[in-house]
């Protein structure tokens, strides 16, 4: 009897030791096993935080997010799609508590100011139609999800503050693709990607600000879902232009005549362009360079024609 109390009285000594365990040295404990690569280990001090009466409401869903993080990497993917469910059900409203969870979801955080615009609008759904292994997604206001085949080269990126003009430089050289940016698409985002296609991290980064993206052959055309407009065939010949504060009318006329078509442009047509493009038919090429000029045009014969899109609009 004496040895068998032995054992007996160190286990619920031990066991009275961690639930007096402060919420604060939980969550440490949580992190270093996490870092250690104990994620099962590091589920457990979550979720005792999780549910801790004393436990402050910061302190628990950063448990809660902590524990879904963990649970994933433990291999329970329901487990862990219950917890972060569970931290946006009950603090999804928290501007702090959303941008945490939304980081560890991977995804892309704006800057603050128009994070404290859209913040309300953030909405999660989970994707139940593998029962064993759901997929939380990520809504935006005003922007689709699920645009991008996602099939790109996967790429590891970290950005803190990053600028969305040098994350277009970057897809281009990564893409081997001509990026064409709506005039106006600016904004600074927080990520983190380990391993994700190309083509879905910039899907990820535009959408916190309401840009998509969409390609058309081997041009990328970034802006805002209702500028991009229809997609339109081209036929020409692929050539490669380049230019650099040229007068715009003159940039026109001279990708017309790579068509064999004169150009006619409205009253007010008029300014300077900095274009670089690869290997586009000319009637692309003419088309993006009218489109991000707010033009519009339309060919009959050997003649095209340029005007303004509002006019065309109002006509």
């Amino acid at each position: 009897m004496k040895k068998r109390l032995s054992w007996v009285i160190p286990f619920v000594m031990a066991a009275a030791a961690v639930s007096a365990e402060e919420p604060a040295d939980a969550l440490t404990r949580g992190k270093l096993e996490s870092d250690l690569g104990h994620p099962a280990v590091a589920a457990e001090a979550f979720a005792s935080v999780a549910r801790a009466e004393q436990a402050t409401a910061p302190q628990r869903w950063e448990a809660l997010v902590r524990l879904g993080v963990a649970r994933r990497d433990a291999g329970d993917p329901v487990g862990s799609v219950s917890a972060l469910e569970d931290a946006f059900r009950r603090y999804g409203k928290d501007p702090e508590a959303l941008r945490f969870l939304l980081l560890a979801l991977e995804r892309a955080v704006p800057a603050q100011e128009r994070w404290e615009q859209v913040y309300q609008q953030v909405t999660l759904d989970v994707d139940r139609r593998v029962p064993e292994r759901p997929v939380v997604r990520v809504f935006w206001p005003g922007v689709p999800v699920g645009l991008c085949p996602c099939s790109g080269l996967p790429v590891d990126l970290h950005f803190k503050d990053g600028d969305l003009q040098d994350v277009f430089r970057l897809f281009a050289d990564v893409s081997g693709l001509n990026v064409v940016v709506q005039p106006g698409v600016r904004g600074r985002v927080d990520y983190r990607a380990n391993g994700v296609p190309w083509d879905e991290v910039l899907e990820r980064m535009l959408a916190p600000y309401g840009y998509v993206a969409q390609l058309e052959g081997n041009v990328l055309w970034i802006g805002r879902p209702g500028e991009l407009g229809p997609r339109r065939p081209f036929t020409g010949a692929p050539m490669s232009f380049e230019y650099a504060d040229k007068d715009l009318i003159e940039a026109l006329r001279e990708v017309a005549a790579n068509g064999r078509a004169s150009v006619e442009p409205a009253q007010g047509v008029a300014g300077h362009v900095t274009f670089k493009l690869t290997d586009v038919p000319w009637d692309q090429a003419f088309d993006l360079l009218t489109r991000v000029n707010g033009l519009t045009w339309s060919r009959a014969g050997g003649v095209i024609w340029v005007g303004f899109r509002e006019r065309a609009k109002a006509r």
